[in-house]
C-alpha cells in the first residue's frame, strides 16, 4: 500500500520502508563488509539491555505456545540469539534501502517484499533523488507472536524507533524531510523461515505500522498485505 508513505513533493515515490549503530548516519564503507546469512545464523552477542526483553507483552497465550513450536522443531532456536539478529537486521535493512544496496536487501527480504522496495528503489532513481536515513535509537525490539503454519515458522516482532529520514535530490537540495529531526517510529516486522531449512536466516515478510507510527519519518516501504500475517 505505497499511498500510504508517499512522500508529499514525490507522488510516484514509495517512502515508508537491528546491532544497534546508534547515532550513526545510515551507509556501510567496504571495511563494514557482512555476510547476510549470519545475521540469524551466528552466535548470540551480549544482550542489549535498553531493548527490553525478547519475548515481552503477547498478544495472547497462544503466541507463546507458538515459540514453543518453534523449539520443538528446531532444536536450535533461541529467542534471545533471534532478537539479537533481528536487531541486526533492522539496521541493515536500513541502510540497504537507503543505499539502495539489493544485494543486500535480496537476502534478507523475502520475494515478495523485496519486490516491493525493489520498485521504490527503482522509481527513487529515477528521479535522481537520494535516501538519507539515520537510526538514532533502536528503543524497543520485542518478540510479539508466533506460530508455524503449512511448515513455515513466523515470527512477529514490535520496533520502536528514533529515526531521521528525508530526500534530497542530485544537487544535494532537501527535497523532503529533515535529516536532523528524529520522529518515532512504532512498527511490526513479521520475519519467517521454513521449518527445517539449512539455512539459518529469518527473512523480512512484512512490515506493518504499529499504533503511533510517524509514518512521514520512516524511510522503509509499509507491505502490509505481502504475507498471510494477520493480528
Amino acid at each position: 500500500m505505497f499511498e500510504v508513505v508517499l512522500y508529499a513533493a514525490i507522488a510516484a515515490i514509495i517512502c515508508v520502508a537491528f546491532y544497534s549503530v546508534l547515532g550513526k548516519s545510515v551507509g556501510r564503507g567496504p571495511e563494514d563488509a557482512f555476510k547476510p546469512d549470519e545475521v540469524f545464523g551466528g552466535r548470540s552477542g551480549e544482550p542489549d539491555r535498553d531493548a527490553g526483553p525478547a519475548f515481552a507483552g503477547a498478544d495472547d497465550a497462544e503466541d507463546e505456545t507458538g515459540l514453543s513450536a518453534i523449539a520443538r522443531a528446531e532444536p536450535d532456536f533461541s529467542p534471545a540469539r533471534f532478537i539479537d539478529g533481528a536487531k541486526t537486521a533492522y539496521s541493515m535493512i536500513l541502510e540497504a534501502f537507503a543505499s539502495g544496496d539489493r544485494d543486500t536487501l535480496r537476502d534478507l527480504l523475502t520475494d515478495e517484499v523485496y519486490a516491493v522496495y525493489d520498485g521504490a528503489i527503482a522509481e527513487r532513481e529515477a528521479l535522481s533523488l537520494i535516501q538519507v536515513t539515520d537510526l538514532g535509537r533502536l528503543r524497543t525490539s520485542q518478540i510479539k507472536s508466533a506460530r508455524i503454519e503449512d511448515g513455515i515458522a513466523y515470527i512477529r516482532v514490535l520496533y520502536e524507533a528514533d529515526i531521521a529520514s528525508a530526500l534530497r535530490d542530485a544537487s544535494g537540495e532537501l527535497v523532503d524531510g529533515d535529516p536532523d529531526i528524529l520522529a518515532s517510529i512504532s512498527e511490526f516486522w513479521t520475519f519467517e523461515r521454513p521449518v527445517g531449512s539449512s539455512d539459518p536466516a529469518w527473512r523480512l515478510s512484512e512490515v506493518e505500522p504499529s499504533e503511533g507510527d510517524a509514518l512521514p519519518a520512516d524511510p522503509t516501504p509499509d507491505t502490509t498485505g505481502t504475507s498471510g500475517e494477520t493480528d
